[in-house]
């Protein structure tokens, strides 16, 4: 079941669909069906998927399950059952950690959405500051769930955090795809992520210039709009990021 702190903010990143209209919204791994019931109940036409009957999540599921398409076994490291540019809004809550390869993903959403459609997507947030400082001081980031140890099965890796999502990656991924980062959300945070950004947000903002520089001679454009991103508070003091993506018109028809 997806927190308030994280089914909130996704709802509201998708008042840009009016109700009136109808809008198709697929729920990738759409677990017990909260964010669904909370879309169809604002006018949406929502469909989930997700990959195994004994599903770790798919526990205490809504009963607007039994009422909207759900599609099964849809194993998202493989190419989606869905025809292109078929529906208005593609949604991921807490799913891409989950999966060992985020460039597929990323281009399957792209396949399925409509010119104009939006990809809302969170995911633990590894750039936030507190997580910063611990992998400085013991090599990990933070999370914010099950880890991956040497007792988990092969199949059930899905079931654990183990492969952090990257802002500079993604939004590049999303870049060649066709699709653009419009706005970053906001979960929740805690006090430390907050004091920290206003002790070092100035060094910050230096090292993040110099980074930016061997991107330059690629893309001035995608490097400016990454440079936003990255220097944005939220991605700095989230627990969780939450991306809110457009796909161009004229991409994938």
């Amino acid at each position: 079941m997806a927190k308030s702190y994280i089914k909130n903010p996704v709802l509201k990143a998708l008042k840009a669909f009016p109700p009136s209209g109808h809008p198709r919204i697929l729920d990738l791994s759409c677990g017990d069906g909260d964010v669904l019931e909370a879309l169809t109940v604002r006018g949406y036409r929502g469909e989930g998927t997700h990959y195994r009957e004994d599903d770790y999540i798919f526990r205490n599921r809504s009963e607007v399950l039994d009422r909207i398409p759900l599609h099964g076994g849809v194993d998202l490291s493989k190419p989606l059952p869905f025809e292109d540019a078929s529906f208005d809004g593609v949604i991921a809550t807490e799913v891409l950690e989950h999966l060992p390869n985020h460039s597929a993903i990323v281009a399957e959403v792209s396949r399925i959405l409509k010119p104009g459609g939006v990809f809302i997507f969170t995911t633990p947030n590894v750039h936030r500051l507190s997580s910063r400082l611990g992998f400085f001081c013991h090599g990990s980031h933070n999370m914010s769930g099950a880890l991956l140890n040497w007792s988990v099965p092969v199949d059930d890796l899905y079931s654990t955090h183990y492969n952090p999502v990257y802002f500079p990656v993604m939004h590049s991924l999303l870049y060649q795809q066709g699709m653009r980062v419009q706005k970053l959300g906001y979960t929740r945070s805690n006090p430390v992520d907050f004091l920290l950004m206003v002790l070092v947000y100035p060094v910050l903002v230096l090292g993040l210039i110099g980074h930016l520089r061997k991107h330059w001679r690629h893309s001035r454009a995608a490097a400016k709009d990454l440079g936003r991103w990255m220097a944005h508070p939220w991605l700095l003091v989230d627990e969780h990021v939450l991306v809110c993506a457009r796909k161009r018109a004229g991409v994938w028809g």
